[in-house]
């Protein structure tokens, strides 16, 4: 029998169960990396853009915002006050050479200070108490300086008769005080039909002024302080913004077309800080550019963006800021992001556009310890026009405190330049510097208030 072998064959082996691997992240394909990589970078972008943006912002609107003086806020602590000097901590204000006057109460309260005369204490400083403007002594406590000096009006402050007129302006009628000369107060004959313009700064006021309508009254000469657009008391332009004096020039157009309908024949500008920038602006657009006789400009803006990137670098803005918020002061689009209703002409104020369209003789003055308007640009505009202006520096002066520093070298320096512009110099030789005796004591109905 033949017998079949069948082959067992072996039963099939249960397949083999593969376990997940671990994830690991740096295995994950290069795709993915690429694509979180890009949102975080985009984010991060994002986000920096976003606050260069901001900062921009702020920093570009920061000089356009209308608002009253930082000069009105306490800068200086009253440490003791006597009958005839006051102590105050030491500080730039109260250590800086020159005369000073003190505020408290919103001008309740206002003395005139003479030059630092003695040290009581390592920190505190001495000086003499010249006149007190105001009923209210001086108390220990803070107060504001005031670096026009004079308080309230031409009239309180010098008893000069003062009319408060409108001058009307594209954006409504803008109050100015009119000062004409009196003979019968020490004013020459011969030269009111001869205009001072004067153009207060940036934050600042018509009483910016008063420190020299008194040469100028006796002169001869009428004085015009104006107020231009966004001054408290004025109207609001239409954006209700600052444009640095590319468009402020306009009111004092206005002021100059008032002199001349009111009997002005020849006109002089004078401006302070911004003021300057307004009349030298005025100078080189307005319709009445052969009225002009003169300029005077004090710590003048001339250049504003040499200004802006001062205090932005001060600030330690990075460039890319900078950059950022020029733009967005002198662009269309950009000047929409700051609410301007059109960009400023800022290539239109700097020394080179004044070199070529300058054509006024002109005084202009400079302290050289200026850190609000940066001497250079004045310098610069002098250099490139010496055939027309005469630059006056002026070391240990604060900005606009050229007068207060040595109020005899300004009132000699600005006598003698009107006088030869205006043909006036057997006058500007009879005048005595200073006009008016910075101890002065008060006049009847003087007040404090900073106007």
């Amino acid at each position: 029998m033949t017998r079949i072998a069948f082959r067992t064959r072996p039963a099939p082996t249960p397949a083999r169960r593969r376990l997940p691997l671990p994830s690991r992240p740096d295995q994950a394909r290069w795709s993915t990396v690429a694509i979180y990589g890009a949102m975080s970078a985009a984010g991060m972008f994002t986000a920096s853009a976003g606050m260069l943006a901001l900062g921009a912002r702020v920093m570009a609107r920061l000089p356009l915002v209308p608002r009253e003086s930082l000069r009105s806020r306490p800068d200086v602590t009253v440490r003791a006050v006597y009958p005839d000097r006051v102590h105050l901590d030491d500080s730039r204000t109260t250590r800086r050479g020159g005369l000073l006057s003190l505020r408290q109460g919103g001008g309740t309260v206002h003395v005139r200070l003479g030059e630092v005369d003695g040290r009581p204490t390592p920190r505190t400083v001495s000086r003499p108490l010249l006149a007190q403007d105001t009923d209210l002594p001086l108390r220990v406590d803070r107060a504001s300086s005031n670096g026009f000096f004079w308080a309230g009006t031409p009239q309180t402050a010098h008893g000069l008769p003062t009319q408060d007129v409108h001058i009307d302006s594209p954006v409504g009628h803008m109050p100015a005080w009119l000062v004409r000369p009196r003979p019968e107060l020490g004013a020459a004959d011969g030269a009111e039909d001869t205009w001072a313009i004067l153009v207060h700064g940036h934050g600042s006021a018509r009483g910016e002024a008063l420190r020299v309508i008194p040469l100028l009254h006796r002169l001869g000469l009428t004085s015009l302080a104006i107020t231009y657009r966004n001054d408290s008391g004025a109207p609001a332009s239409a954006d209700r913004m600052h444009h640095l004096g590319a468009a402020e020039w306009e009111d004092t157009e206005a002021a100059i077309e008032y002199a001349l309908a009111h009997g002005a024949r020849r006109i002089v500008l004078i401006g302070w800080s911004m003021g300057g920038g307004i009349a030298l602006r005025t100078s080189v657009r307005s319709a009445h550019r052969d009225k002009i006789a003169a300029l005077v400009l004090d710590s003048p803006a001339v250049d504003w963006q040499d200004i802006l990137i001062h205090h932005a670098t001060a600030l330690k803005a990075p460039s890319p800021m900078r950059t950022l918020a020029l733009w967005m002061m002198t662009s269309s689009y950009g000047a929409r992001m700051v609410r301007l209703h059109e960009p400023l002409a800022l290539d239109e104020m700097t020394p080179q556009y004044y070199e070529e369209h300058l054509t006024h003789p002109t005084l202009l003055f400079h302290a050289l310890d200026d850190e609000t308007v940066p001497p250079q640009p004045s310098r610069e505009l002098a250099a490139r026009r010496p055939d027309l202006i005469e630059f006056v520096p002026v070391e240990g002066a604060s900005h606009t405190r050229e007068w207060n520093r040595d109020p005899a070298r300004y009132e000699r320096t600005l006598a003698d330049y009107l006088g030869r512009v205006l043909g006036r110099e057997d006058v500007a030789a009879q005048i005595e510097v200073p006009l008016r005796d910075p101890s002065s004591p008060a006049l009847e109905g003087s007040i404090g208030l900073r106007l």
